[in-house]
């Protein structure tokens, strides 16, 4: 009897332990190969699409140390030679659309002074010496796309920014009120920007990365407002340190401090050319979205934040758009506690 009784029992483990193996919903079925996603879903895993919104402030500066100045009836001209080598034609609108006007009398202008204080009012003024930068600027309201390659803490892509600008204020450096300022002809214009970019990201933070870019390529002004056969345009160049909070493991809030360098060059009607830097300060907010190695859970209950297996097949633990706790979801493989040393973000892989 009681050798039948040591019979059972131990059928009935054996029995259980085949049973466990035969049904394992949290893994692969015993001796499956492991699951991998397709080749197609490897390559686009590495890839993301970025698209942002901003404000800027365009700043513009020009170095006329060069010319003489006419300030007269609220405008301010550069001073040309006439046919007769006397400085009486004026240079209007030198910025995008130069004209001449040689209807200006310049015999009865004041001379100015810097040590003078007060300027008499409805006087012309002739600026002859000196230093005299123009400065100013404008509004600028960007929207950028882009589309990124990554690989480890690295990013290459390229994209294109689509900008609105307001008009173009500039006033002389260090000069007095009574001084005319320059405003542009235009109320607004669009630039576009198309360029490569690239970037690495050099520290993490609880559910935060922290990154450093750069962008390098052309801008384009409208014909309409800068004439290509008077401005041409320089490279672009913009810096920045986009800072990432990272909602999920695919889906990511940016907000991107930039500053763009770049400048025109105009030809004016004597043959010389006056270069305008046009620096301009952004920041912008937007989303990053990055394809998902694997498809979404379709268990509705599941509440599995990592990348998990049912069965015979592997599912991202939760929806692109859903917010993960990085305490236990895929936001960051490094904890916030890990002790890293001096630099020791420099290390990661």
């Amino acid at each position: 009897m009681r050798i039948i009784l040591v019979f059972i029992i131990a059928f009935a483990l054996m029995q259980t332990q085949v049973l466990g193996q035969v049904f394992n919903p949290w893994g692969p079925p015993p001796n499956s190969a492991d699951i991998q996603p397709n080749l197609f879903r490897r390559v686009l895993s590495h890839f993301s699409a970025e698209v942002a919104i901003g404000y800027g402030n365009t700043r513009y500066r020009q170095n006329l140390d060069d010319y003489s100045l006419y300030s007269t009836n609220g405008n301010l001209y550069i001073l040309g030679s006439d046919s007769a080598y006397n400085l009486s034609v004026g240079i209007g609108n030198w910025l995008n659309k130069p004209f001449v006007t040689d209807t200006l009398n310049t015999s009865n202008a004041v001379f100015y002074d810097a040590n003078s204080n007060e300027g008499a009012p409805g006087s012309s003024y002739l600026i002859e010496s000196g230093e005299k930068r123009l400065r100013g600027g404008g509004h600028a309201v960007p929207v950028h796309v882009k589309l990124h390659f990554n690989y480890l803490r690295y990013r290459l892509g390229a994209g294109a920014t689509f900008e609105l600008n307001t008009t173009a204020k500039m006033s002389l450096k260090g000069f007095p009120d009574y001084i005319n300022s320059y405003e542009s002809d235009f109320n607004s214009f669009f630039t576009q920007k198309y360029y490569i970019t690239a970037g690495v990201r050099y520290w993490d933070w609880w559910n935060f990365s922290y990154y450093a870019d750069i962008e390098f390529g052309k801008f384009k002004l409208p014909e309409s407002t800068f004439p290509s056969s008077t401005v041409s345009e320089n490279s672009y160049w913009n810096f920045g340190f986009p800072v990432e909070k990272n909602l999920s493991k695919y889906f990511h809030l940016v907000m991107r401090p930039s500053i763009d360098l770049k400048s025109i060059n105009t030809q004016i009607p004597t043959g010389e050319t006056i270069k305008t830097n046009m620096w301009n300060v952004q920041f912008q907010v937007g989303i990053r979205v990055s394809f998902p190695l694997y498809r979404n859970c379709p268990i509705k209950n599941c509440e599995a934040q990592k990348e998990h297996i049912h069965v015979d097949k592997k599912f991202r633990g939760q929806p692109i758009h859903k917010i993960q706790n990085p305490k236990v979801g895929e936001n960051h493989p490094y904890l916030a506690t890990e002790k890293r040393g001096l630099f020791g973000f420099l290390k990661r892989k």
